[in-house]
């Protein structure tokens, strides 16, 4: 579970000491991202690397303002990640075919299954390590934009997590119920930015 971004987003937030920040942007990304299980062949954003960019963002801009521009940047890390993990898996798939009559042991599945782990732990640390590289050239390029008031980013925030959250509480509840799951996710980020004061 390290690459939840409930995780990985405190555990970034530690190393660059500042785990509040971490556990902010990784918690705002949790939710945005609890509709998407990572399992299967659904197709579905990197949220490790995203959390760690966001995190990064988050921990020298601060504020609600940065708590908005890191969860941006860290959607737009997640989805360009997501097309290595697509490739990754083409590559899982070679590593685990089998040419001709193969005898299939213990040993055989072990080697394999560890190599499709390096070869996601190698494709999560080039993404993280080229959304930090672009950190810097980022957030010069948002400085130049039109500064959003405090109040503003809060209520962009409070309004994507209540949506995110009622499309969490959609997918176990259909139809009719589709305007009380978005009632429940207004509840929750209410609480959350009660919280958060």
């Amino acid at each position: 579970m390290i690459s939840r971004p409930i995780v990985a987003g405190p555990v970034a937030g530690l190393l660059l000491g500042d785990p509040e920040a971490g556990f902010w942007a990784g918690a705002v990304l949790e939710v945005l991202s609890l509709h998407q299980l990572p399992v299967g062949a659904s197709r579905y954003w990197d949220t490790g690397p995203a959390a760690v960019a966001a995190t990064a963002v988050f921990a020298t801009a601060g504020g609600p303002v940065g708590l908005l521009i890191a969860v941006g940047f860290g959607v737009i890390v997640g989805w360009m990640g997501s097309w290595s993990v697509h490739s990754a898996r083409h590559l899982n798939a070679r590593l685990v075919a089998a040419e001709g009559p193969v005898a299939v042991t213990p040993m055989w599945l072990t080697v394999r299954h560890l190599a499709a782990m390096a070869v996601d732990l190698l494709r999560a640390a080039i993404i993280t390590f080229l959304a930090v590289w672009a950190l810097p050239r980022t957030t010069v390029g948002l400085a130049e934009l039109p500064r959003l008031g405090d109040a503003v980013a809060t209520v962009i925030l409070l309004v994507s997590a209540s949506l995110m959250l009622g499309v969490d509480v959609r997918t176990m509840a259909r139809d009719r119920q589709a305007w009380a799951g978005f009632g429940v996710g207004a509840v929750l980020t209410t609480i959350l930015a009660l919280w958060l004061r």
